[in-house]
């Protein structure tokens, strides 16, 4: 399947693999960087965007690349903050609508990741966007006891729409699915750090330990001040961990049906039986005989495959994966761009006879998989569940949950019900990564390695649901979950 997010591996708490790249300690987020190291930095990055990067021109054409490699220019002919030039490259890295091109927070060396989102400046509440209005979700600790439902209209003074518009023009996509930028800006967003909580930190930073907050309760509006939290505290107050799964992974059932939640598929930080988590659900719903499944991934952007492992224990006969082929731009890299890429598998630095072409375009057809864990084919195992599945999807669905909702819709192995999904039907990029280690100013920037290709002509537009059940505020406020109430009808 279009699958594979492996970029957070190379970091860890340590950030080893970025720190390689710095050859002095990276700048503090008040020090200037000069035109000089700015340049520099940018011509590497576009050296390996222009050579390496297979879907640069699915969406851009090359004068309109070369156009926002001269705006880059022409912003770094002045000294500018490390934080600064972070958002320069986010906004160039976004104009090429491909949601795994980016400066990853994730993968930032510590000394960056310090300087640029490492102050306690994370807001003590989750939210997220409806019809562009930032509606509380959860209260963390803002010693208001903000109920559910409740939105958020200003904070510090600025309102919560200018915010997202302006947030908007540095998130990335694929294609024209804006529907991801909105909902990775909610909190708890898209990663480890959040996009939001990034681009708040440099766009509209906090002057002190709390933030002036306007809500509107129940058609009231008032103003309070809501105490800001570390990245840590915050991310303890989000975490919904058990003793079954590290990663709120859960399963429930209801009368005769079960309910699987999986909010994430980055499932490689800590050691942990994630097939075995699966396998238990799958039996205990064949040994229960249930009428049949939710799948919950609504709020998962991928991660590893964990969805083929799913799709094993819902066929009798080996299943086709893909109905993308694969393409890379280059057979070996460029020597010269060698220092400056780093990668968890070596042999993504020569394709060797795995890439075949070039063909006219400058593309190689790519025959092996990107990752050892991409697969062509998926093997039944285990014992099969014949009852009905539903899988609640919606546009934080990228990458490898785009992949795994595309699948079950196209071979009929479930009902898709939400939302449309993130990630684009005209084919994503991924598969395979390099980090670009920009050693001037220190910064790292993502480069998926492989283009997935649909066979036939495809719209730009995320995945649409089987049976579409639109998020709104009134269902929030209720506490009502009508996507999942809906699929738990379709399976009953």
């Amino acid at each position: 399947m279009i699958h594979l997010d492996r970029r957070h591996l190379m970091t860890g708490a340590s950030g080893l693999v970025a720190t390689a790249f710095l050859p002095a300690p990276a700048k503090a987020n008040d020090t200037l960087l000069s035109p000089v190291a700015m340049r520099s930095d940018i011509a590497i990055l576009c050296d390996a965007y222009a050579n390496l990067h297979p879907g640069l021109y699915r969406y851009l054409t090359p004068a309109n690349f070369q156009r926002q490699r001269q705006c880059l220019d022409r912003f770094a002919a002045t000294p500018h903050t490390l934080g600064d030039f972070y958002l320069a490259l986010s906004a160039f890295t976004a104009s090429v609508r491909c949601g795994h091109s980016f400066p990853n927070p994730a993968n930032q060396a510590p000394a960056v990741a310090s300087a640029l989102f490492g102050k306690p400046d994370r807001l003590p509440f989750a939210f997220r966007w409806l019809d562009r209005r930032m509606i509380v979700t959860a209260d963390l600790g803002s010693g208001h006891h903000l109920p559910i439902g409740s939105e958020v209209v200003a904070i510090d003074g600025i309102s919560a729409r200018d915010m997202l518009a302006k947030m908007l023009i540095y998130a990335r996509t694929d294609g024209s699915n804006d529907a991801r930028k909105v909902a990775d800006l909610g909190i708890p967003g898209d990663a480890d750090e959040p996009t939001f909580d990034v681009l708040r930190a440099l766009l509209f930073p906090s002057s002190g330990p709390s933030a002036r907050v306007m809500v509107r309760i129940s058609g009231r509006g008032e103003t309070i001040a809501c105490p800001l939290m570390t990245a840590a505290a915050r991310k303890g107050a989000l975490r919904h961990a058990s003793k079954d799964s590290p990663y709120g992974w859960t399963f429930e059932m209801r009368g005769q049906v079960g309910i699987l939640t999986m909010p994430t598929w980055a499932v490689f930080h800590e050691k942990w039986d994630w097939q075995g988590f699966i396998d238990t659900s799958l039996d205990t719903a064949v040994d229960r005989q249930l009428s049949g499944i939710v799948i919950d991934v609504r709020d998962n952007g991928g991660g590893l495959d964990c969805g083929a492992a799913i799709i094993a224990r819902l066929i009798e006969a080996p299943l086709p994966a893909d109905s993308y082929s694969r393409h890379v731009r280059y057979r070996k890299i460029p020597d010269r761009l060698a220092p400056y890429l780093k990668t968890w598998d070596r042999s993504f630095k020569d394709w060797g006879a795995s890439a075949i072409g070039p063909d006219a375009a400058g593309f190689y057809t790519l025959t092996r998989p990107g990752d050892a864990s991409d697969t062509d084919t998926i093997q039944p195992k285990g014992r099969r569940f014949a009852g009905r599945v539903a899988v609640l999807v919606g546009p934080k669905n990228a990458s490898a949950t785009f992949g795994f909702a595309g699948l079950m819709q196209r071979q009929r192995l479930g009902t898709l019900v939400g939302e449309q999904t993130g990630g684009n039907r005209r084919g994503i990029n991924g598969g395979a990564f390099f980090f670009i280690g920009l050693p001037a100013s220190g910064v790292e920037v993502d480069l998926p390695l492989i283009a997935y290709w649909p066979e036939t002509q495809q719209p730009d537009a995320g995945i649409m649901p089987d049976i579409t059940v639109s998020a709104r505020i009134a269902d929030v406020q209720a506490e009502r979950d009508a996507a999942l109430m809906r699929a738990v009808v379709v399976v009953s």
